[in-house]
């Protein structure tokens, strides 16, 4: 049996346990069953996005890695270690229905979420477990320490192949909209930022859709989605999510059987709503050199600054 949660958390069906999570390494190799409710969206058996799996039946992940594409042109993966070899403890199934927010805009990136309903449930064990969400009233504040967790690119190198993790903080979303106000990208209440300013440590291409989750007591909690960003792990720019606490309702309401276990996460950080803007060097000189060379380079720039293009 897994322990039980603190009792302020969600009455619903136990979540966010990593019975096999016994150490955290950034930047790492995940040891296997260290974040159960990873999940790998695939066609044709290549990895195109990450997810995370919120009950039995359901995946939350991003909206921008889903295309025109039929329902059942994706199956989705849990219990995966590796994308190259063997994996005694992964399950699979064919998804039956796709459902992007009917508010996501490709442009802004804002509503960057989606909902798959896969055609079989899946069996939990300590190697596939669904993830609690953040609820609507969930404060992540400047500084919150969060994970990041996929199978994506490690900086210029190829995908790795075996899971992978990070440690970065919280970024507070005034400071993420000065250092993104520098490139013209507005950063919405729908976003949070997380990721060292110096740079070296973020999300990248393939890790899209995928996890950034905060831990609560004995529980794991989604407070975000990969979205976008400019450059992988790039000084002053730092990873941008999907907001997960301010799709509560969406979420209930559109899914069945809807017993996911949203659950309130106050943060140890701070509130930067009030602060000014930093002096941000390296940004400056880095967008000078690149948007000062021509038009098209600042288009190409603004129109790719997401997971699944130049992240």
């Amino acid at each position: 049996m897994f322990s039980s949660l603190p009792a302020h958390l969600s009455p619903l069906p136990v979540c966010g346990q990593a019975p096999l999570n016994t150490k955290i390494v950034g930047g790492e190799d995940a040891p296997p069953g260290s974040w159960p409710w990873q999940a790998s969206l695939k066609q044709n058996g290549s990895h195109i996005c990450g997810g995370s799996l919120i009950n039995s039946i359901w995946v939350v992940t991003a909206a921008h890695c889903i295309g025109s594409e039929s329902p059942h042109d994706w199956e989705v993966f849990v219990g995966l270690q590796t994308q190259e070899g063997s994996n005694p403890n992964g399950q699979g199934s064919v998804v039956s229905r796709v459902i992007v927010h009917p508010l996501y805009d490709s442009q802004t990136h804002d509503n960057d979420i989606a909902l798959m309903q896969l055609s079989a449930t899946v069996t939990f064990t300590d190697y596939v477990q669904p993830v609690c969400l953040a609820a609507s009233n969930s404060t992540i504040y400047n500084g919150t320490e969060i994970w990041v967790t996929g199978w994506g690119d490690i900086i210029s190198l190829p995908s790795p192949g075996i899971l992978q993790e990070v440690q970065i903080p919280i970024v507070g979303n005034r400071i993420c909209s000065c250092l993104y106000g520098t490139a013209n990208i507005n950063i919405t209440n729908n976003m949070l930022c997380a990721g060292l300013l110096q740079g070296g440590k973020d999300s990248c291409q393939g890790d899209s859709g995928g996890p950034l989750v905060t831990q609560l007591g004995s529980a794991w909690v989604l407070a975000g989605v990969v979205s976008f960003g400019i450059g992988c792990a790039e000084p002053d720019f730092p990873g941008v999510y999907t907001r997960v606490s301010n799709y509560q309702n969406w979420i209930i309401s559109t899914i069945t059987p809807n017993n996911t276990g949203f659950v309130t996460f106050t943060s140890s950080g701070k509130d930067d709503s009030n602060s000014t803007c930093p002096e941000i060097g390296n940004l400056r000189k880095l967008l000078q050199s690149i948007l000062g060379k021509s038009d098209e380079l600042k288009k190409t720039l603004m129109n790719t600054a997401t997971k699944q293009g130049i992240v």
